[in-house]
Order: C-alpha cells, then structure tokens, then sequence
C-alpha cells in the first residue's frame, strides 16, 4: 500500500498519506483506525488520481497499513473491479458480458437466422450508394467463423476489461465501441470497392489504444508523466503490431480503430476518475450504446422501412 503513496499534494515529513479510491472507503478505513487509536485526518484531492487519502503519522503508518489489510480480508465482497497487482490498472469484469453477446450474435447469424448476417454484414456498395450507414454499426458485431470470434473475444477480454476498469464501464465500451465503427468507415475510404467487413477486431484495437496514454492527465503536474506517456504509447503500438497487422485480417480496419482508440484514450484521461466511475455516467454511455445499436440493427433488417418482427421468427 505505501508504495501507491504517489501523485498526492506535498505534506510535513512527519505526515503520510493512503490514498482510497472513493468517499465511502476513505470513510471506512478512518473509522478502522479511530478504533485502533490512531490518528488520522480525511483529506480531499479533486485533482489527483487518488481523489481521498487519509492523513496519519508517518510513525503509525505500519500499524495503520496492518489494520486496513485485516479490515479489507474480514470484509471481501464480490465486485466486478479486480485490481491488477503492480500494474495500475483494474480489471472490469463487465467484459465478459460484451463478449457473450457478440457470442450470442455469432450463433444467430451462423446457425439460427443467416439473413442476419448478411443484413448486418458491411458492404460497401449499399454504404457509399445507399446510404446505408448502419453496416458500420452492426459489422462490429458480427464475425465470419468461429477463429475470428475467438481471437476476438479472448483478446477482447483483457484490453476491453483493462480500458472499462480505468475509464468507466459504460465510457469505456461506448468508446471502444465508437472506435470500432470509425474503424469500418476508414475500411471503407481504404480499400475499392466492393469492399466486405466485419469483425470487433477494430473495437478490440480501439480498446487497446485507449490504454497507451491512460497517464495523459498527469502531463501539466509530473515531470515524469512525458516519459509516462511515451512509455504507454510505445507499449501499445509494439502489441498492436503482432495484434493488429497480420496480412490476413482488415489491417485498415485495425489501424483505424487503433488510432482513434489513441486520442479518445487521451481524452477520457483528461477527465477525473471519479467522474468517470460515476454511475450517472456509466448509464447515460450504457443507454446511449444500446440505442445505437438497436437503432442499427432495426435500420440493416428493414432497408429503413417499417420493421416487422414477423419476418424474422
């Protein structure tokens, strides 16, 4: 726990800080040490990474560390969140979720009702002469066989779970998913037509983007941050060089997706913590993703005439 003493305002040497990640465990961990009669003084940093901390003496800080990690194992309770040891990062378990439903949309369009495949699928003659918009939504859901679905949802899982646990479930999915339609309309300016797409694999690259520069907020406050930074980016393009560039796979789609994953990741960074774990939030990106989606689907299985159901049982 000392070793996350970092990105907090200056305080006396005699003084120590342990950051908490939010209001009510900031709350509980200073009615554990009132109880074990240590000192301590609740301090608030908007600013910084950690947004709590509790202020001891730096004498009592061992006992305090001891007594917290004794509170933490008598009261585990299941959460999505998993802290990554070492990292800083935290792994959403709500992932899993995502991938599920792109299973579930695999199955229906392989096995249940194959015209959904087709309707969704992006083909870039109905795009740039129809009008249909739509393709690039519904691509990112669909896969080809069974391989494509599982390279991306088992890379899927790690780089969506990382992005949801440092931005926010629903900002984080949302962006990653906005990552990869702009993935698909960048397909659609790179390649002659006919062009045919469809895959989260620019969703997934998306994702992993967003994680290079998670440390941009830090840029005007640490002289480190730059090297920081540079560090992630670096990281990032090195696994999207072996993820992303096969000759096999829609590398405009890939490098698309990757590169606006790269600037929303710096720009959610730029927002506090805090905020983007807000639950407010989380459910307005949640509601905004699932009408995007409906509103695609609903638009690729009518043409943009009337939908009936009817059709399609």
């Amino acid at each position: 726990m000392s070793q996350d003493l970092q990105d907090l305002p200056p305080t006396a040497p005699d003084w120590c800080i342990i950051p908490a990640a939010h209001r009510k465990q900031v709350m509980d961990w200073s009615l554990v040490l009132t109880s074990q009669k240590i000192p301590t003084e609740i301090q608030s940093f908007p600013e910084g990474q950690a947004p709590y901390g509790l202020k001891i003496h730096q004498h009592d800080l061992d006992r305090a560390e001891e007594a917290i990690r004794r509170y933490q194992s008598e009261n585990k309770r299941w959460s999505w969140q998993k802290p990554i040891p070492a990292s800083g990062f935290t792994f959403h378990g709500a992932a899993l979720l995502w991938c599920l439903v792109l299973c579930i949309f695999a199955w229906i369009g392989w096995e249940f009702r194959p015209q959904v495949q087709l309707a969704g699928m992006l083909k870039s003659q109905e795009v740039l002469t129809q009008g249909a918009w739509w393709q690039t939504v519904t691509a990112v859901m669909l896969h080809a066989d069974i391989g494509h679905l599982a390279s991306n949802a088992s890379t899927g899982l790690i780089v969506l779970g990382l992005a949801m646990g440092r931005f926010g479930a629903g900002p984080g999915l949302l962006a990653a998913f906005v990552c990869g339609v702009w993935g698909n309309f960048f397909g659609l300016w790179v390649h002659e037509a006919p062009y045919r797409g469809l895959g989260a694999s620019g969703m997934v690259m998306g994702a992993l983007g967003m994680l290079g520069p998670h440390a941009f907020h830090l840029l005007k406050t640490h002289r480190q941050a730059g090297r920081m930074i540079l560090g992630g980016i670096l990281a990032v393009c090195i696994l999207f060089s072996f993820w992303g560039l096969s000759p096999d796979s829609d590398i405009a789609a890939h490098l698309g997706g990757f590169v606006c994953g790269l600037s929303l990741g710096a720009l959610l960074s730029l927002v506090p913590e805090k905020e983007l774990h807000a639950w407010r939030l989380n459910f307005l990106c949640s509601v905004l993703l699932a009408t995007m989606i409906v509103w695609a689907w609903r638009m690729a299985l009518t043409g943009g005439r009337p939908f009936d159901w009817r059709a399609f049982i």
